[in-house]
């Protein structure tokens, strides 16, 4: 059979997206498409650094390398690093081995950082793949969560940042 299309939030988006709520609240009017970069960075400065919740998580995870391996359809491929604990984020592909490797369409990775949709929608439809540190998934998960303003869920046999 078939692939299931994408759902309507994860397809290509009308000129001009960010500027829309929820969008418009946080991410950079660059008067173009922001790249994953731009759009991960204006997220992590626009509504991350806002969050206690996500600061306090992001500090009490062990040091992480994340990569998110971006397609977009006109672009390419683009690439996005972040550590937690310390925060940092950077582009280009990663120069050590990452914890975790997070690949997915662009306009998968659009509706993730506007609360739209989990990133496990993504990976649970096959539009995703995720490789590496499964704790280093859910610590990130975790943060993600509370930067979009949601419950945390973790079950208290499974600590933060363990393995």
């Amino acid at each position: 059979p078939e692939p299931l299309p994408p759902p309507s939030m994860c397809r290509p988006r009308p000129d001009g997206w960010w500027r829309e709520p929820p969008y418009s609240k946080w991410v950079q009017d660059r008067g173009r498409e922001p790249t994953a970069y731009e759009l991960f960075m204006d997220f992590i400065i626009g509504r991350a650094i806002s969050s206690p919740k996500a600061m306090e998580l992001a500090a009490s995870a062990p040091t992480r390398l994340i990569v998110y391996e971006i397609i977009h359809p006109k672009r390419g491929t683009e690439f996005v690093r972040m550590f937690l604990n310390p925060t940092q984020v950077l582009e280009g592909p990663p120069e050590e081995e990452p914890d975790l490797w997070i690949k997915m369409g662009y306009y998968d990775f659009v509706p993730i950082l506007g609360g739209e949709i989990s990133v496990f929608n993504a990976v649970y439809e096959g539009r995703a793949e995720i490789i590496g540190n499964t704790t280093a998934g859910l610590d990130q998960y975790d943060v993600m969560t509370a930067i979009l303003g949601f419950e945390v869920p973790r079950p208290r046999c499974w600590p933060r940042g363990h393995p």
